[in-house]
């Protein structure tokens, strides 16, 4: 959470035009405040107040900063409220040093007593100020600022990133120690950013960070050190193919309708890199392993129950699946050398699951591979090896086209595993490996076309509704709990998201008349949800269902719209399927409610927190 960007130029004219333009490809870190730190004739101008990028920039007119350098920053809020104090960037003790971070510090409060007790001036709440202080500390012992930025790390615990300056300095300094960070270089410009998509607007020529190191930037060039030692590293700029509109909406009013339909195009491109050489290599992992983990958190998590029943059903192997920040009280002391740890997260920087990969590392509780979207992550670059979810940026804050990349990652996986292992026929491995490869992405797209009518018309139903649950069994268990989070991140109404059988031992007791309930089923297991179907219905509850047309259940529903049909298909790839109704549904009810579900309150789309 929280996007940081920083420019060094030969122009002074435009900082603040170039600032505001890169940052406001990182709105999906951040939207609680905004600020720019501009340096102009050696002087700071700093401007910023609670809000989006766009609104600060219309009150305060960040754009047409002047200036040859500077730092903005889009803030989502951990240490100290959502107010123009805790914003960022922040001050040094004078108004000379200037500086933003992204992650936690996690001795904030000690150390901002300490520089207190010490004689610094602290002016908010937040604890990225201290990284500026703590910079500011170490250049007035040694007055230099390089050192000065590599002692300032020995101060600060936690996971983070910063850049910083100095008025009567050219230079911008970065560090990266556990969140992202990444440089770009351009004509007579450099740029460092927390995300890639901020850097594209300037230039493709990219420079990726790892943990531990340092950079600083000037308007010609970017040169990388390591902090423990200050030597310069070799670190070559890579060209990147990311579309620089890969951000843009598209002519869809919202990012997340948008990406909804970009799920084809994810199913063609993820089936292909599942299908290259590097499938060897995360075969082997998972073949070498005497115990398999599979840790994600929110919708990642979801995915994981799904997976774990594919993991069960084609290759036979248990999966024990945990949400990030339950792993290791819950399976912590069962792991050693030959475990294997498959670590979901589409930004590669969630800090529950770097919590479990450094407990993996530390421990040496075998290996740890990766499943995530962000290239240049710190979960890619220290995972043992990655897969990437080939899903472009996911902008607005819902998960779904990764959710639904992650899917489509584990039938794969399973699918190939149970053929080597001999779970499961050649044949029929190929067989259904086939279909992910050609039906799918046609599928997804005949889904999406059919039920959006269906989801909209249900949508305008629900409006008035606050509370209701959406039930899965076997297979689309994960499922369920997927669309019920959809509806509780964007349309602020409680939807509980649970197994459907486990709905009579307790929660039952809430059906009243027209109370609806979400049935989310596979034509495999429909014959069971029928009865829990019955249950509610006995209690005059109004029962929804998504799945494939099957004239049992027809009689269960009153109208058409309560009944979000998919395709026929694969009994292995109707789960797949089945999501994507529960995101549509989630979509159109947040449109009607009047709320943006790129931008849901309270949320970000990056979690680099405990």
């Amino acid at each position: 959470m929280c996007g940081i960007t920083g420019i060094v130029t030969s122009n002074l004219d435009n900082i603040g035009e170039l600032l505001v333009k890169c940052s406001s490809k990182l709105t999906y870190r951040g939207y609680d405040s905004v600020g720019v730190a501009a340096v102009h004739n050696g002087r700071v101008d700093l401007r910023k107040d609670v809000g989006t990028i766009e609104h600060v920039n219309r009150l305060l007119g960040l754009s047409r900063m002047k200036g040859d350098r500077g730092i903005a920053q889009l803030r989502w809020a951990t240490y100290g409220a959502p107010t123009k104090a805790n914003a960022q960037p922040h001050f040094g003790c004078d108004e000379v040093f200037y500086g933003a971070h992204n992650g936690n510090i996690h001795n904030y409060v000690e150390y901002k007593k300490e520089l207190i007790d010490t004689g610094h001036i602290i002016r908010s709440e937040n604890d990225g100020e201290l990284c500026v202080h703590a910079v500011d500390k170490y250049y007035e012992e040694t007055g230099d600022m390089f050192e000065a930025v590599q002692l300032s790390t020995q101060d600060l615990k936690g996971a983070y990133a910063y850049a910083v300056g100095r008025a009567d300095k050219q230079e911008i300094y970065a560090v990266k120690m556990g969140s992202s960070l990444v440089a770009g270089i351009a004509n007579n410009a450099t740029i460092v950013s927390s995300d890639l998509p901020s850097v594209l607007p300037l230039t493709n020529n990219v420079i990726y960070l790892a943990d531990g190191e340092m950079l600083v930037l000037t308007p010609d060039y970017v040169k990388v050190f390591r902090i423990e030692d200050g030597k310069q590293l070799e670190r070559p700029s890579q060209i990147s193919n990311v579309d620089a509109h890969a951000a843009e909406k598209g002519g869809y009013p919202h990012f997340m309708l948008k990406e909804i339909n970009e799920q084809p195009k994810v199913a063609r491109d993820v089936i292909g890199i599942l299908e290259s050489p590097m499938c060897e290599e995360w075969l082997r992992l998972l073949e070498k392993a005497s115990r398999h983990y599979l840790v994600a958190c929110g919708s990642s998590y979801n995915a994981s129950i799904v997976g774990t029943y594919y993991f069960n059903r084609l290759a036979g192997i248990p999966m024990f699946h945990a949400i990030g920040g339950q792993f290791q009280p819950m399976y912590g002391a069962t792991m050693d050398e030959n475990s294997l740890c498959l670590l979901v997260s589409q930004s590669g920087e969630t800090k529950d699951i770097l919590n479990v990969l450094n407990l993996i590392k530390n421990e040496n509780y075998g290996k740890a591979l990766g499943v995530l979207n962000v290239i240049g992550s710190t979960l890619m670059f220290q995972s043992d090896s990655y897969i990437p979810m080939a899903c472009g940026y996911e902008v607005s804050v819902p998960a779904t086209k990764t959710y639904y990349s992650q899917s489509i990652i584990f039938a794969y996986l399973a699918a190939r595993l149970g053929e080597r292992n001999g779970h499961i026929d050649s044949s029929e491995a190929k067989a259904f490996i086939s279909r992910l490869r050609d039906d799918l992405p046609s599928l997804t797209q005949t889904t999406i076309d059919r039920t959006g009518i269906l989801a909209k018309n249900l949508a305008r139903t629900l409006t008035d509704v606050k509370d209701l649950y959406c039930l899965g069994y076997g297979f689309t268990d994960g499922v369920a709990r997927e669309g019920a989070l959809k509806i509780k991140e964007i349309c602020y109404n409680h939807c509980e998201g649970m197994y459907s059988s486990e709905f009579k031992h307790g929660p039952l007791s809430i059906v009243t008349k027209n109370y609806p309930v979400i049935f989310v089923t596979t034509t495999e297991d429909s014959w069971m949800v029928i009865n829990h179907i019955n249950e509610v219905k006995a209690r005059h509850g109004r029962t929804i269902v998504v799945g494939e047309l099957e004239e049992t259940l027809e009689p269960y529903v009153k109208n058409k719209q309560d009944y979000l049909v998919v395709p026929k298909s694969e009994i292995l790839i109707n789960p797949i399927l089945d999501v994507i109704p529960l995101q549509l549904l989630s979509y159109y009810l947040s449109v009607d409610l009047g709320i943006n579900p790129d931008l849901p309150r309270n949320l970000s789309k990056t979690l680099t927190v405990d």
